[in-house]
């Protein structure tokens, strides 16, 4: 076929900033998350027949328990109503035994029925916020799956894990136990209504209004306190953003000591969480005390027209007393509502988030029966005037009306500069975007009309940055069968493709060579292996489905030549028969191809086979030249037409095969112990702290506010005084509605003193309760702000062998930032002023009704014991469940984190189903563990909850028997009553958040043990901070992985880099190559032997100084959320100019793009820079490294990701820029580095050979063997 040049196949390109409205409409719907407002009782869309059920049995329960927990009002106020007319008429008969033994077996009664049904409404409830929410984080990451990727350009994997988490946890709260509360106190108020309005309606009725003033309170604080909580809420999000894309970036982040910049980004989104929290907590302290305010105001209104009324003869001393009750107890439990509505409204809120996400339809769904399946496919591609505009990118065209066909079982290459369209053709192809405008067909049939996954069945894609799961080389590579008849073979069979499909791959060798074989965990990402076996791994599951249609973006870019040419020649072969398409910069892999397509700018500029393409002299020999690597064995000059650099007499010194020798015994000693300490586990921490030394550190953690604290502590006395001097004023109110009609003048004067002094603490209850909520409540989110900045920073300080572990992976450090630091506000001075109030009003009670009756006193305060005991038992279940699910939880958290970073390979590898069902199996193993524990807790829970009915029973017992026996009075008799039901209360009140201080106990062992461990080895207070001149030597270096310590990977390292040279380290992959450049970064410590750096150890060396003067450009660039210009200058340490900013990109040749762009410098990145090309991030991250001035620059394949043209021009900017400074490189590609002054081929963790270009290829060993087989003028 004759090669076609230039405007061929071509119309005229459309402009960039010409988009139609219904193209720029089209745009918006990729991206657009419809806003959604659900009702809460949406939230139960999922339930089940049986789960309705269980609901319907569980909210019966809960109607009774309520109308239970309102009928000791009633029982209450008969009774005292009958000790009342004993004491007045002084008649001690056996009838009044009688009647006070049957009203206590009545109590007794109440207590079981409140025990049963309390209990089974609970566990109904929280079983059904288990499941339910379980289902929905399944529903939520099951659309997330099926979405179109335009979606994740715009929403970040740390939003999305915090939606997973935060907001299924709060969707869980609020349809779980507090549903049994809310139902509970609602028949606890219909319960009062009713027994108000028959006992005396007129008084009900003036009473009812304290309910409404009630209402209107909860109305107005209610829509400010959702805000504020709705705007908590986006910050904490922002903050988990910020977060994962640290963790998942750590040694770019370490790398261009841009820790404190991130940590600043961090604590910005705190200080605004705080903020809001604050709010939030000073409404709810409000709240809370303006609920007590109306409650005492009710009880004095209660009494003082109640008085009048009994005056006049029209009620009795009991319809009093039981509509008082009542209504206190509606009124309670009216307030006891308002945090269950709260949680309502907030889990609805969270629901409309969630909910917005799962109704949504993505553009490419695939769900759809009326999609195409053809029978068979030959994989006959054709474009048609195909137009492509990314979403996240509207001003650019990126494929301008492209035509062209790709011929069935052909190997059609696509080349061409970064970001001319290559790797969106792929995209295309895969369906991860549909095109603008025109069409694609397969077979003659439109792409857009086929059943994706149908689609990705038949293929497979090698990405140019492959991506690898948490798991074995194995399971990693038998994903590529998802989907394929040989997805449910036997184990066997599988074995025998997996093995097959590596040996193809050239991987078999080096995986045979681990520890654990094909068993060997690659880590998150595959941390764990080099970038060339990932890459050859990623080909084995990509060749392993057999696939009708290969697709290769770079494939091969992270090989050795080696390795390539093997890998090259398997794929060749592995592609006959079946339609390949490969996109290329590096043209030695695709010279071979049937036919090879040339884009520019979005257009076909040449098509033909590679010798075709050269006769054209065109573009495409253009890139061809730029690669040829010279193999003349006259060449006599390191650089074109340079002298060397590097004298004879400068060389490295390398030993090829020398002894190892052995590692001192001392230094590998120190150096295990260094590991081991990098290796603590966050969930298993070394040390077990009491809860004194746990509440100490927390007030540690508060200084500052000590004064502050104080105050809150005092108002909390106050608060906890209220419920003690208010029993003293009930007392003194019902002896004077007890006194004889000749006594009435009495009893309306007395009355009218003390409903006086019930509006009187109303006031100060509120004063208390809001100003408590403001000084403690602030402190308290100082100190989670505290130390969730504390806790960032300290995770970052970490050593890199910390971020290796398999527990440490970026979902898990994202849930434990999360959570951590808010669980401990359970022992915050917020809770520490909770139990003050508690056990003031405990202790006040209980000496009130010692003074006025020890007896009886005595006997109530007895039962506080078991009330204790029983809160205190429960809180011990809660602290072992928490520890229990905290795992679960976070290997939830990581499964779903690393499907969504993962997102173009899980879909691509139809990989949807399995991540599906393997977080389905984690979910209910969480679910069956969460609910069988609180089956054990809630027995507790519930007998806590109702032997209060006990202890009532008690003490009118006892209390009534005295009084009948005329040992105790009326006032004596009330008042000890009074005081022992708030002692019952009181003590439930210490243990009512015991889940919390079990989290916050938790939570605060885990802090303290991280924040106690030993400094990391890298930080030194004492270290020098010296200006580095940049000459390198490493000494007799050995090294090992901590997390991998049976693999060697530099035994005996020896290498001498003077200033201002530049040097390239070649070789297989695996061999050390980018060990020697993460060492040198001061990410890992030598287990033997010394790295210096101007003749110093650079281990004692102050890390941030040492990193300022080297900068490190990585194989797979990282990006940031924000601007190209703060992606810039992320982490220098200084303020840069304009011109500075521009000479730097220029230098990177990446000046003439981002001034194309509407708003240049200031143009967004997108998450991990997914708004620009693999091509323009390497030029980014090349002009930020540029940009540091650095003493010494590390170069890891820095141009694999760079076509020929753009591989040119940086590398003549590279070979200029490192004449003041001293460069080490990494490389596959050798016409990347042949004019260094000096190459090392490495082997086996030593070097083999070295030398300049010219001198490694007149020995004609390994490195003329791989030169040879990059050159493509052959």
């Amino acid at each position: 076929m004759a090669a076609e040049s230039s405007l061929a196949n071509v119309n005229g390109r459309g402009s960039s900033g010409n988009n139609t409205d219904l193209e720029r409409d089209t745009l918006a719907q990729q991206i657009a998350i419809p806003a959604l407002e659900i009702n809460y009782f949406q939230l139960f869309r999922y339930a089940t027949n049986k789960d309705l059920l269980i609901i319907a049995i569980s909210f019966l329960c809960a109607v009774i328990a309520g109308a239970i927990i309102t009928a000791p009002a009633l029982l209450t106020a008969l009774l005292v109503g009958s000790i009342q007319k004993n004491w007045s008429e002084e008649s001690k008969t056996d009838s009044a035994s009688t009647e006070l033994t049957r009203f206590t077996i009545y109590f007794v009664y109440l207590f079981v029925g409140e025990l049963v049904t309390c209990y089974i409404a609970t566990i109904g409830f929280i079983r059904t916020g288990i499941v339910l929410s379980s289902r929905i984080r399944e529903q939520y990451l099951a659309a997330l799956l099926r979405q179109n990727i335009a979606f994740f350009d715009h929403v970040g994997a740390g939003e999305i894990a915090t939606h997973m988490i935060a907001d299924a946890n709060l969707i869980r709260d609020g349809i779980s136990e507090k549903v049994s509360v809310a139902v509970q106190c609602c028949s606890a108020i219909v319960t009062a209504l009713v027994i108000g309005f028959t006992r005396d309606w007129k008084l009900t009725l003036i009473l009812a209004s304290s309910p409404v003033c009630i209402a209107l309170v909860l109305a107005f604080s209610g829509v400010a306190l959702t805000k504020s909580r709705e705007r908590w809420l986006g910050e904490t999000a922002g903050a988990g953003t910020v977060a994962e894309e640290v963790f998942s970036s750590i040694k770019t982040v370490v790398g261009l000591n841009a820790q404190s910049k991130l940590a600043s980004r961090y604590d910005g989104f705190l200080e605004n969480a705080e903020r809001w929290a604050t709010q939030a907590r000073t409404i709810s302290g409000a709240l809370l005390g303006a609920v007590f305010a109306v409650i005492y105001m009710a009880i004095g209104l209660g009494f003082w027209m109640g008085s009048r009324f009994l005056v006049k003869g029209t009620t009795s001393y009991v319809d009093i007393l039981a509509i008082i009750l009542a209504t206190v107890t509606g009124i309670a439990c009216l307030g006891s509502i308002v945090p269950p509505l709260q949680v309502f409204a907030i889990a609805a809120a969270a629901g409309s988030r969630l909910y917005g996400t799962i109704d949504r339809k993505p553009q490419s769904e695939s769900t759809r029966p009326s999609e195409t399946q053809l029978d068979t496919v030959s994989g006959h591609f054709e474009f048609k005037n195909v137009r492509h505009i990314y979403p996240s990118r509207p001003e650019v065209v990126v494929l301008d009306n492209l035509s062209m066909s790709i011929e069935p079982g052909k190997t059609t290459a696509i080349v061409g500069p970064s970001g001319s369209g290559k790797s969106t053709i792929i995209e295309l192809l895969e369906r991860f975007y549909d095109p603008l405008a025109g069409e694609i067909l397969l077979d003659g049939h439109s792409l857009s009309g086929m059943n994706p996954q149908w689609l990705r069945r038949h293929m497979s894609l090698v990405q140019q940055n492959p991506t690898l799961f948490d798991t074995t080389i194995f399971e990693n590579v038998r994903y590529g069968l998802a989907g394929t008849s040989y997805e449910n073979s036997s184990r066997e069979d599988v074995c025998n493709l997996v093995h097959e499909a590596c040996r193809t791959a050239n991987a078999h060798d080096f995986i045979s060579k681990l520890p654990s074989g094909y068993e060997t965990p690659v880590g998150e990402a595959g941390v764990m292996l080099s970038g060339g076996q990932r890459q050859r791994i990623s080909i084995a599951r990509a060749l392993i489905r057999n696939p009708k249609i290969l697709l290769l973006d770079e494939a091969t870019s992270a090989l050795d030549s080696a390795s390539e040419t093997v890998v090259q020649a398997a794929i060749e072969r592995a592609s006959r028969g079946r339609t390949t398409i490969v996109v290329a910069h590096r043209l030695s892999t695709i010279k071979n191809a049937d036919r090879i397509i040339v884009l520019s700018g979005g257009r076909l500029v040449e098509q033909g086979t590679h010798n075709e393409l050269l006769e054209l002299n065109g573009t495409y020999t253009k890139l061809a030249h730029t690669q040829t690597v010279h193999i003349n064995q006259d060449t006599h000059s390191g650089m074109d037409g340079t002298p060397h650099i590097l004298d004879e007499a400068e060389s490295p010194t390398v030993e090829n095969e020398k002894a190892l020798p052995p590692i001192s015994g001392t230094f590998a000693s120190t150096t295990s112990q260094k590991n081991a300490e990098a290796l603590q586990s966050l969930d298993q921490p070394s040390s077990e702290y009491s809860m004194s030394t746990l509440l100490t550190f927390v007030m540690t953690m508060h200084k500052g506010s000590v004064l502050r604290i104080l105050h809150g502590f005092l108002w909390s006395v106050q608060a906890g005084a209220g419920a003690p001097i208010q029993a003293v004023f009930l007392a003194k109110c019902l002896v004077a509605l007890a006194r004889p009609p000749s006594q009435y003048h009495l009893l309306r004067s007395e009355t009218n003193l003390w409903a006086g002094m019930h509006v009187v603490l109303a006031f100060f209850q509120l004063l208390a309760y809001t100003a408590q909520a403001t000084t403690l409540g602030g402190c308290t989110e100082k100190l989670i702000r505290d130390l969730s900045g504390q806790t960032f920073r300290t995770l970052l300080d970490k050593d890199m062998a910390f971020f290796d572990m398999a527990e440490h992976g970026v979902g898990a450090l994202t849930s434990f930032i999360s959570t951590e630091p808010s669980s401990i506000a359970g022992v915050g001075c917020y809770a520490v002023g909770t139990y003050i109030m508690a056990l003031t009003t405990l202790i006040g009670a209980m000496a009130a009704s010692i003074a006025v009756g020890w007896k009886l006193g005595l006997v109530g305060s007895a039962t506080v014991p078991i009330l204790l005991v029983c809160g205190l038992l429960r809180y011990r279940v809660m602290a072992h469940l928490d520890a229990h699910l905290r795992k679960d939880y976070q290997e939830t958290a990581s499964l779903s984190s690393e499907a969504v970073s993962s997102i173009r390979t899980v879909i691509s590898l139809n990989r949807e189903s399995s991540v599906m069902l393997a977080f389905h199996g984690q979910l209910a193993q969480q679910n069956s563990t969460s609910i069988r524990a609180s089956l054990r807790s809630l027995a507790l829970f519930s007998f806590s909850q109702s032997a209060s009915m006990l202890c009532t029973a008690l003490g009118l017992w006892y209390g009534g028997t005295l009084v009948i026996s005329g040992e105790y009075g009326l006032f004596q008799f009330i008042l000890s009553h009074a005081a022992i039901n708030i002692c019952g209360e009181a003590a439930g009140q210490i243990f009512s958040s015991s889940p919390d201080l079990a989290k916050a106990k938790n939570s605060a062992t885990r802090l303290k043990a991280l924040f106690e461990q030993q400094k990391p080895a890298h930080i030194n207070c004492e270290a020098t901070r010296p200006l580095l001149e940049g000459s390198i030597q490493f000494r007799d270096v050995h090294f090992t992985y901590p997390t991998r310590p049976g693999r060697r990977i530099l035994n005996g390292f020896d290498l001498t880099v003077h200033k201002g040279k530049y040097v390239a380290l070649v070789g297989s992959s695996g061999c050390g190559k980018s060990t020697i450049v993460a060492m040198l970064e001061h990410f890992y410590h030598p287990l033997a032997g010394v790295i210096t750096m101007d003749g110093i150890n650079i281990s004692s060396m102050d890390v941030t100084a040492y990193r300022d003067q080297v900068a490190l450009v990585n194989q797979e660039p990282t990006l940031f959320q924000g601007t190209i210009r703060e992606n810039l200058t992320l982490g220098l340490g200084r303020e840069c100019s304009q011109q500075e900013l521009e000479k730097a990109c220029k230098d990177a040749y990446i000046l003439e793009f981002i001034l194309s762009l509407p708003l240049g410098l200031d143009t967004m990145c997108g998450g991990k820079g997914n708004n620009f090309s693999g091509g323009q991030k390497q030029r980014l991250a090349i002009a930020r490294a540029l940009l540091r001035r650095p003493k010494v620059l590390l170069l890891d394949e820095v141009t694999s990701a760079l076509d020929s043209e753009s591989q040119r021009v940086v590398q003549a900017a590279l070979v200029e820029a490192a004449k003041d400074r001293t460069t080490i490189a990494i490389a596959h590609r050798l016409s990347a580095i042949q004019n260094a002054d000096i190459i090392c081929f490495m082997e086996d963790g030593v070097i083999m050979e070295s030398g300049t270009h010219a001198e490694l290829i007149r020995k004609r060993g390994k490195y003329f063997a791989m030169s040879s087989l990059q050159n493509l003028e052959s």
